[in-house]
């Protein structure tokens, strides 16, 4: 068994039962919207769109060799952004809108002739007439890209087929003429300012010559570059020979310091190279041969041998001198390559000095011939720019092209009635399945069992279903009357005998939160159902204010209760038997003026203590608990109290606080009475408790009946 409180997961079947228990709402909300969906289908104008394929180059095509002027700059992640806005700009459809005369087509206004002219006439943004015309075909202009190519549809619609076809391609047509008047315009004014610069730069070319050639009168100059080289070339060739002069003039100066410096001059390997001092040296050797020979034959003072030592000295001698007459020379060869060094660096210094002097006169010449060389090269480049620019200009072709023009649409683009009555479909189920959700949040009314056991957490004893207004809504023969009303009061009496097991009088007390719930029928409805199995049974009428169980059962109003109350009558005289059945009403009675100073605790203990002792079951019709206090008085005289509930009216927060008054007063809750349920609306709920309420074609046995409503009830 469930805990009561406890809530369980929602199933799918109960979110389909809240829009079945508002299917009327639903379906209102369904056919409003399905027929305004309809009717404006129906309605709606045909409209009609065509469209022009458009490619949209990154470059022009490759005609020119050079670089254009007005070139596009199709790199940038701008560029077809670019291209989409001026598709769509103001200056592009007053060109469709004159080009068309638009303004005299019924679509944009069907002005006269005069009026057209006149909005024609005005400048941009002053005429309302063409502004308008402007924003409708903006309005009706489509820009849609197509996806990983160059390729831009280019739509347009209309209420007339041909009539779309025609502003497309014109509009397309339109574009590219637009573009290549923009790069012819962008062309022609580069052209124009290239021409000015180049006039302008052809006359400072001509005062640089000018400039120039006055400078070479003035000083002389006749053909300074050719001196320059010249001097140029003589300063390297002297500078040449002079790097040489020296040289050699150091090698002599270093040989002429070895041999001066030399201990023994004549073994120097420059003497011993000339060819006297070798001879002299051989006749040396001989003689010193000739000598040891003479020296072996005879004396020191031989004549011989003294006039070889003679000629030995003086060839030693010669020798000697002859070495001497080298080293002269040496010195000679010396001082010669000095000589001519120092000639050669007096040469270069004088060619450095021509050299200085021509560069200084030459300063003023070489800066005005830059000047000029500058202009004429600035002069060139103009010149040539403006020479491409004009044959750009001539250039045709464009980096846009038409694919495929717009042809006449065969059938409008909207209304589509199949999908447009397929969506209001759609939608209003939608909108009415929403409504109902919403309806269903806002509605804090108890309208199922199972939000009995959630929101109060009591048990539910039964369910009582909306009666027929044919049938006056009164059990008066249960044993032969059939139906889910009829059965809702017995589940009522089995969970109520099932209450007190072997009690031999029960005294009930039935209440409810707020007028016209169906108390007293309910109370009238169990009496009568517990006098058909119980045996005696009493129902008293305690609502003073607004009694109506004596109109029910067709009996008096007095004497009643409130005579016995104050003594009028006893109770013997005041209980009346209902025809037919075992029950007994205890009527109201006649009207008392102040009903609740007659509610006395003692008075009231005890005549339900004498009329335990003659009845099994006492049933009390009591006021609601929200309006008096009359319930609570005699909720602590009984055994038990029956609140009843009305399905989808009374708040849930009002019943809880009626079950706590009533427990409050510390007298038993019994539990509740789901009362005038919608059974057929609420088919869901009620047959998962109650499934024999929906005319079962085979029913239980009254055993597994009666056990089956127990259980339920006692949930």
């Amino acid at each position: 068994m469930e805990q009561p409180g406890v809530p369980e997961e929602t199933h799918l079947w109960e979110y389909l039962h809240v829009v079945l228990r508002r299917r009327r709402l639903v379906l209102a909300v369904f056919l409003v919207v399905v027929a305004a969906a309809t009717v404006r289908t129906l309605l709606t104008r045909p409209v009609y769109q065509a469209d022009v394929q458009i490619l949209i180059e990154r470059e022009n095509p490759n005609v020119l060799t050079f670089k254009e002027v007005a070139r596009v700059d199709s790199d940038r992640d701008d560029y077809y952004q670019t291209q989409y806005k001026l598709l769509q700009s103001r200056a592009l459809a007053r060109k469709v809108i004159d080009e068309m005369n638009l303004l005299r087509d019924p679509e944009f206004g069907g002005l006269t002739a005069e009026e057209a002219a006149a909005a024609k006439a005005g400048a941009h943004g002053a005429s309302p007439v063409m502004e308008a015309a402007i924003d409708l075909l903006l309005y009706r202009l489509k820009i849609q890209p197509v996806r990983n190519s160059r390729l831009v549809a280019v739509g347009f619609e209309a209420y007339r087929p041909e009539l779309a076809a025609q502003v497309a391609n014109k509009l397309s047509q339109l574009y590219i003429q637009q573009t290549m008047e923009f790069r012819y315009q962008t062309s022609a004014e580069a052209g124009q300012w290239l021409g000015g610069q180049t006039a302008e730069q052809r006359g400072k070319v001509e005062q640089a010559e000018l400039a120039l050639q006055k400078l070479k009168e003035k000083d002389g100059i006749v053909n300074i570059e050719e001196r320059r080289t010249l001097v140029e070339q003589k300063l390297r060739e002297v500078g040449t020979a002079l790097t040489a002069l020296k040289t050699q003039r150091l090698e002599r100066e270093a040989l002429y310091r070895q041999m001066k410096d030399a201990p023994n001059p004549e073994e120097l390997p420059e003497v011993m190279r000339n060819p006297l001092i070798a001879s002299l040296r051989i006749e040396l050797a001989n003689l010193e041969r000739q000598s040891v020979q003479l020296q072996e034959r005879y004396l020191d003072q031989h004549p011989e041998v003294i006039k070889n030592r003679n000629q030995i000295a003086e060839t030693r001698k010669k020798i000697a001198d002859e070495a001497q007459r080298v080293i002269r020379a040496a010195e000679n060869d010396y001082q010669a390559a000095l000589a001519q060094e120092q000639s050669v660096a007096a040469a270069l210094e004088a060619a450095k000095a021509e050299a200085l002097d021509l560069s200084h006169r030459g300063l003023p010449y070489d800066s005005l011939k830059r000047e000029m060389e500058a202009s004429k090269e600035v002069l060139n480049s103009l010149m040539s720019r403006h020479k491409q620019t004009d044959v750009a200009q001539e250039l045709k072709a464009s980096n846009i092209r038409i694919v495929d023009p717009a042809a006449i649409p065969r059938r409008p683009v909207r209304p589509n009635r199949a999908s447009d009555i397929a969506m209001g479909l759609f939608l209003g189920l939608a909108l009415g399945t929403m409504a109902a959700f919403f309806l269903e949040y806002l509605d804090n009314s108890i309208k199922t069992p199972e939000e009995v056991r959630l929101h109060l957490g009591v048990p539910l004893l039964g369910v009582i279903p909306e009666h027929s207004k044919d049938a006056g809504g009164v059990v008066l023969s249960s044993s032969r009357q059939q139906g889910p009303f009829v059965e809702g009061y017995h589940v009522l009496r089995s969970a109520l005998s099932y209450s007190w097991p072997g009690q031999d009088s029960r005294v009930l007390v039935v209440t409810s939160t707020a007028p016209a719930e169906g108390k007293t029928l309910t109370s009238v409805n169990l009496a009568l159902t517990l006098a058909a199995m119980d045996g005696e049974v009493l129902l008293v009428d305690a609502d003073l204010r607004k009694p109506q169980a004596h109109d029910l059962l067709g009996l008096q109003k007095s004497p009643g209760l409130s005579d016995i109350l104050v003594g009028r009558a006893e109770t013997a005289e005041c209980v009346q038997q209902v025809k037919g059945t075992k029950l007994h009403l205890l009527p109201s009675g006649s009207h008392a003026p102040s009903p609740a100073e007659l509610m006395s605790l003692q008075l009231l203990s005890a005549l339900v203590d004498g009329l335990r002792r003659t009845y099994s079951w006492i049933v009390i019709d009591t006021p609601p608990v929200g309006a008096v206090a009359d319930a609570l008085i005699l909720s602590s005289l009984c055994d038990g109290v029956l609140v009843v509930a009305e399905a989808e009216r009374i708040p849930r927060k009002a019943v809880r606080h009626t079950l706590e008054r009533v427990r409050e007063t510390g007298a038993r809750l019994l539990g509740l009475v789901l009362n005038r349920v919608r059974i057929e609306g609420n088919a869901y709920y009620y047959s998962h408790y109650y499934s024999h309420y929906y005319g079962d074609q085979h029913p239980e046995p009254k055993s597994q009946k009666v056990a089956r409503i127990t259980k339920h009830a006692a949930r």
